[in-house]
This record gives C-alpha cells, structure tokens and sequence, in this order.
C-alpha cells in the first residue's frame, strides 16, 4: 500500500481523472477533486483478493485504475449466489453506500491478474464534507444528473417523430456515398430473382445525382410537412399523419423509378423515357414503407434504444437496423413486383406473380404440396411465397445498410457542424 502522501504528481492527476469519471464526482470542481485525492491511497492487489466482503459496515469506496473486479451477493432466504450488475459503474465501487455506512451489499474480489486501485475511507471522506459542505451540494447535483438521465425515458408515438433542420449537403454527401453501395446491392439481388448476371454499377452519371435528388427530397418533404402540417387542427389527426407520412414515398416514387430504370438495361431495351415507367404502382408501395422507415421509423427505434446504449451513435445505428430489417422485409414483395415488371414489361402483374410465386416457394414446400387439392395447393405456396420470398435477406440487408450509412452519416455531420458553431459562440 502505498500512501497519496507520497503520490507523484502523474499518480494524483490520475486520480483526480478518476474521480470525475464517476457519477459521484462528476459535478464536483477541480479543485475539490484535488481535496479529496489527496485523501487516497494507492492500492495493488493480486488475482482474488477481496476489496469489500457482503454484511461488512461501509467504511471505504475504490476508484478501480487498471483491472476487472466481480460482485457476488449471496440471498440470505435461498443462499443462492448471484452475479451482481449496477446501472451506474464508472470506475467506482461501493461509492454510494460509502455515504451511508450501511452494510455492504455484495463481496468483490479481484479477478484480473493484478488490481490497482485507489481508496478512500469513510472517515476521512466525511470529515472533509464536513469542513467543505459545498463539496456534499455538488455529489448530490451529480446524482440528481444521473438519476434523471437513467430514469429518462422518450416514448414519441410512431407517426409524431418531429425532423430537424435537414442538413442539405450532409444528406448529399451520405446519399452519394449509399448511391453505390445500393447500385451493387440491386445488381446482386436481381441476379438473384433472374438468374441473369448485370452489372454492378450502371450508368453512375445518373444514378448518383437521381439519388441524391430522392434522398434529399424524401427528407426536405418530411421537414415541410412537420412545419407546415399541424395534424391536430383536423377531425382526425391520427389519418393527417398518415398521410404526410405517405407523402414524401409517393411523391419521390419517379425519380426512384429512374433509378430503377438505370439499373435494368441489361433486360430492357427500351427507352429511359419509358423504362422508368414500368412497375411504378408497387414502385410506390415500396417507396411508402423506405420513406416512412428512413425517416419515422427509425428516429422512433432510436429514441426507445438511447436509454439501454448510452450513445448516440450507437442508437443511431441500432435505430437503423432496426428499421432496416421491418422495412426490409415488408417492402420486398413490391419490390420484386417492381423488378420484374421494370425487366419483363410484357407480362401482366397476374403472371408476374406467379412467376415471383414460382421461384419463391422452396423445394421441400413444393415437395409436401404435391399431391394437395389444387387450392389448397396454391394458397398455401401463395402464403409461403409471400411471407418468406427469394432474396428477402439481400433486400433486408441492402435497405439496413442504407439506412446506416444514410442515417449515420447525417447525423455525424450533422453533430460536427453542431460543435463547429458551438465552439463559434463559445459555448
């Protein structure tokens, strides 16, 4: 054991750092840290040797520097021992009940080779919240903080999600990125419903502008609709915000379907200026559920994920895939419409889907239905088609991967032009 007395000045700064780390002393000025640093004793300990012990009075917290500890709480009913976990972890151990001097919850013992720590004793710690009442006022500001940040909980119904400011060029930059990303995705899973091999990037020089001009639209409308439209002012508000949420898919659906039309030359000889017609109606459908999955459905999944990861990044991202795989999944139907349409224009839709039936339905489903009813036979590969089609998991994984690297570029551009004019204002 080594006394803070005798600390270096690297060892003091060190703890000073731990100790705002933590949730406790995270509102406590510099100076006080420094108090109670100094107060600290620096602490080495081998591979299960045991900081705390269950029942034992709380006269002592750690801030852990290097190392991994566990928590065993044995029920005293059961006798039954248990793994323990707290919300609030930091780098401290047994911090809180340090305050209060009750019994000790749970034992903890080294796990790791060795454990440095720093430690404080209760004494010494109330002693100088005695003679330094202020520093007591800014624990508890701390704690407050975190408390109602664990305990905050946003619960936007779906539909309500409000758009902020759209980032023009951050949106720009993310769809010329997703542009190709996208175009290959296509290329790969029309290989899939076709059996016919195309390229993987196509006529770029209209692709990416076309899908910087959806990308753009499809979020500059939302923004429009959520300034313009107040839903509540109308009979029935519930059918206004499922409107202006259809809006901005039904609206953007041509300039989406020039971007099919793009990447289907390879089957359709016709013209751009009729190519991009064909399959528009279940073109629409599907650009309905990306619309409402890009910009509600994952601003909805990221506010319920937010309080489990504790960073917006990764909310974001969890956001996103979350609402790429459902909107994934339940835009693939229309989407291979679309696609076949778009590629065999001479067909009917009738025919059309009972080619997508056809090349859907698994071997081993055919093989059960074999000798059914004819009805009954073709209802239930109909089912089977529809809920798990051909090139369901590529079509989920291009729109989840879309909707990341759309969504997560936005909003870390969007965070830096944030700081840049904080850091302006001097904020």
């Amino acid at each position: 054991m080594l006394n803070n007395n005798k600390q270096s000045t690297e060892q003091l700064e060190d703890c000073k750092n731990l100790l705002a780390q933590t949730e406790m002393f995270q509102k406590v000025p510099p100076t006080d840290l420094t108090a109670i640093a100094n107060l600290m004793k620096y602490r080495v300990l081998a591979k299960n040797d045991v900081l705390l012990e269950q029942g034992a009075t709380s006269d002592r917290l750690y801030l852990m520097k290097k190392g991994e500890a566990v928590r065993h709480h044995i029920d005293e009913e059961t006798g039954r021992e248990q793994t323990v976990e707290f919300a609030i972890k930091a780098v401290s151990i047994n911090s809180m009940r340090c305050i209060s001097g009750g019994p000790i919850f749970a034992t903890t013992k080294c796990i790791s080779d060795e454990c440095k720590v720093y430690e404080l004793m209760r004494s010494d710690f109330l002693s100088l919240l005695r003679k330094k009442p202020e520093i007591g006022i800014k624990i508890a500001e701390g704690l407050c903080e975190e408390i109602r940040s664990g305990s905050r909980k946003y619960a936007t119904p779906f539909f309500q999600q409000q758009q902020q400011d759209v980032n023009i060029p951050a949106v720009t930059i993310a769809a010329g990125i997703e542009s190709y990303y996208r175009s290959g995705m296509n290329a790969v899973l029309n290989q899939r419903l076709t059996g016919v091999k195309a390229e993987w990037f196509p006529q770029m020089h209209i692709q990416v502008p076309t899908r910087i001009a959806y990308m753009c639209g499809l979020k500059w409308l939302r923004v429009q609709s959520d300034k313009h439209i107040d839903p509540d002012a109308y009979a029935y508000p519930q059918f206004v915000r499922l409107g202006a949420a259809f809006a901005p898919g039904i609206l953007m659906t041509p300039v989406s379907s020039v971007l099919e039309a793009a990447n289907a030359g390879h089957m359709n000889n016709e013209s751009m200026t009729t190519r991009w017609m064909r399959g528009i109606v279940p073109r629409c459908g599907r650009e309905i559920i990306f619309g409402i999955g890009l910009n509600q459905m994952s601003d909805y999944f990221e506010e319920r994920l937010q309080p489990h990861v504790h960073s917006n990044v990764m909310a974001n991202a969890l956001g996103s895939l979350s609402a790429g795989v459902v909107s994934g999944y339940l835009s693939h139907v229309p989407h291979n419409l679309s696609t076949f349409k778009l590629l065999e224009p001479q067909k009917s839709y009738l025919q059309l889907y009972k080619a997508f039936v056809d090349k859907s339905v698994p071997p081993a489903i055919d093989k059960m239905v074999e000798h059914w009813p004819s009805t009954t036979k073709t209802v239930t590969r109909t089912v089977f088609a529809t809920l798990l089609p051909r090139g369901v998991m590529i079509r989920t994984i291009q729109i989840v991967g879309s909707f990341m690297l759309l969504n997560g570029t936005i909003n870390y551009l969007h965070e830096r032009e944030h700081k840049k004019i904080q850091q302006a204002l001097g904020t």
